[in-house]
């Protein structure tokens, strides 16, 4: 997607994605649905003592869930229109296919985590809460339906766990051993006056 050609001279904000690095439209959306992933998950941790699906904590943790639901739909329709920037002489090969691969590994089984709640909460026959609102059940109680989403909702969490420690470790790689700018691309946005920044993206 082209713009055309911005004035000479004008200093401009990084807003959009580069060939080469992430604008801050990525950056600011990758760290907010970070830090709304992480309440959410660590909410649901303390859910799991609660018996009724109104309780405190399950009404922050459904409400954190769908603020998590908007950012990633937000990451996911950015993401098509902008392509992932492509990798550094340094970082191609299979460490950059496979760090892609568990990225969008961690974005699916979120997306399957925020359907599979709701669903999960309604076939017990529940309302769920999201803040100020309460969300009837359109499909009532369904026991053979909540004990699959149950399992799926718990498996989903437990792969984000570790995929999260491996992104965690994969980053640390980076900043401690390739010293490759891998991290500074998600903090700082892509450079205008870099050549490479204004090559077109497939």
């Amino acid at each position: 997607m082209n713009f055309g050609p911005r004035p000479q001279g004008v200093k401009i904000m990084r807003l959009r994605d580069t060939s080469t690095g992430y604008g801050w439209i990525s950056i600011v959306l990758h760290w907010l649905s970070a830090v709304l992933v992480s309440v959410v998950w660590f909410l649901g941790n303390s859910t799991q003592a609660s018996q009724s699906v109104n309780a405190p904590a399950v009404e922050m943790h459904t409400s954190f869930a769908v603020l998590a639901s908007v950012a990633l739909i937000g990451r996911i329709v950015w993401r098509i229109f902008e392509h992932y920037p492509g990798p550094q002489p340094c970082q191609r090969g299979w460490s950059f296919t496979l760090g892609k691969l568990l990225h969008s590994a961690l974005l699916l089984a979120i997306s399957i985590m925020l359907v599979s709640g709701p669903v999960m909460a309604w076939s017990s026959g529940d309302a769920i809460q999201v803040f100020e609102f309460t969300l009837p059940s359109p499909i009532g109680m369904h026991p053979d339906l909540w004990s699959f989403m149950h399992v799926v909702h718990e498996n989903c969490a437990l792969f984000i766990a570790y995929g999260v420690l491996l992104h965690v470790a994969g980053v640390f790689k980076h900043i401690i051993f390739n010293r490759d700018g891998t991290f500074d691309k998600m903090m700082v946005p892509a450079n205008p006056s870099d050549p490479a920044s204004r090559e077109p993206r497939p």
